[in-house]
């Protein structure tokens, strides 16, 4: 093509074959499709391990190739036009979807432990092209939750062909991922020419048995304070696996204290108890302590109040005591005193008699 700028003539060499689509994903065993076209009639053929199609005895200006069902890998068709001046290759992606996808571990772990490093491996069978598959791996916990654990891709574009592949990742669990669930997830993603979304297949699960040592939760480890003659109930709680056994470590030994697995029970507490109480909550990979301190404390409120009522009643007592004393001698004093004057009135009374008597005399 010839156009003029500024005067000038200037050669612009156009696309001589137009290829539409210019890029095909087909699922291997389905059929196929596309056009070849050039802007001037020519003659043109398509060149292919299936489909073919030899050169046109007319020029024109468009070509189609189709395949009723794509059964080549490495199949590459081209266009192209007589003599072979020009010619185009059609970009064909033939896939095919795993025939399954598994999740296991390396060496089975008979417990599997806390901290230990396990290896998972993930094996997609059968799948095509295997450059395009990204590999995911999860956790799924006991509430459904699913976290994303790897994602990993092999670089192999040059592989067109069915192959299996086995992915692998180092797992440590800890005690949160007890009765968790492992799995992988294989996605074959082709683009936006692809399937869409892009097809998933998901592995079987692996359920996850956890085993770690105890982790007391209850009663805590603090400081408290109990009055005498109350009873003290201590309750040790703790998480691990296998379930542990517990044991207590007391102050000192006592007929009124009752042991009973987690549970540590004293009636009628005294100074004496007063100390550190300990729980040990243990299986076959450790142990957990906790100290609960311990303070016998006495309550001075009914001493007190006992007290007081005793001084009470004695003041009571002694003030009854020396009001009936008074009242007795004040009482006493007063019949004295009228029987003294009433005897001296009489004497008087006898005396004027006489002394009347005498005057008449």
């Amino acid at each position: 093509m010839v156009v003029e700028q500024n005067g000038e003539h200037i050669h612009i060499h156009a696309e001589c074959l137009v290829i539409s689509p210019a890029r095909l994903v087909v699922k291997y065993g389905d059929p196929a499709s596309s056009n070849c076209s050039s802007d001037t009639p020519v003659e043109m053929g398509w060149e292919a391990t299936q489909g073919g199609v030899g050169l046109t005895d007319n020029k024109v200006k468009i070509l189609n190739w189709k395949v009723d069902s794509v059964t080549d890998w490495k199949i590459k068709p081209t266009c192209f036009t007589d003599g072979g001046q020009c010619q185009k290759e059609l970009n064909i992606t033939v896939y095919k979807l795993p025939d399954s996808v598994s999740i296991s571990y390396r060496k089975y772990p008979d417990p599997m432990v806390e901290g230990h490093q396990y290896l998972l491996q993930c094996l997609v069978q059968n799948i095509a092209p295997i450059g395009r598959l990204r590999v995911t791996f999860y956790k799924v916990s006991t509430t459904g939750e699913q976290t994303e654990l790897d994602t990993q891709q092999k670089s192999k574009d040059n592989i067109n062909t069915p192959e299996n592949g086995t992915y692998t990742l180092d797992f440590t669990p800890g005690r949160d991922d007890d009765g968790a669930q492992l799995l992988c997830s294989a996605m074959l993603d082709l683009g936006p020419e692809g399937p869409q979304p892009p097809p998933v297949m998901d592995s079987n699960r692996l359920n996850t048995n956890v085993h770690y040592k105890p982790q007391i939760t209850s009663p805590g480890c603090f400081s408290m304070s109990i009055t005498e003659g109350d009873t003290l109930s201590l309750n040790c709680s703790a998480n691990g696996n296998p379930a542990p056994s517990y044991d207590w470590l007391l102050p000192q030994a006592d007929p009124n204290t009752m042991e009973e697995r987690s549970v540590v029970t004293i009636t009628n507490m005294a100074k004496s108890h007063s100390g550190e109480y300990t729980c040990i909550a243990i299986n076959p990979l450790g142990n957990s302590t906790c100290t609960v301190n311990v303070e016998v404390t006495v309550d001075y409120l009914p001493i007190f109040a006992g007290l007081a009522a005793a001084v009470v009643v004695i003041l009571l007592v002694i003030s009854c005591f020396t009001y009936s004393s008074y009242y007795k001698h004040r009482r006493m004093g007063h019949y004295q005193l009228k029987d003294v004057l009433p005897r001296r009135h009489k004497n008087k009374h006898v005396v004027q008699h006489n002394r009347m008597d005498q005057s008449f005399m």
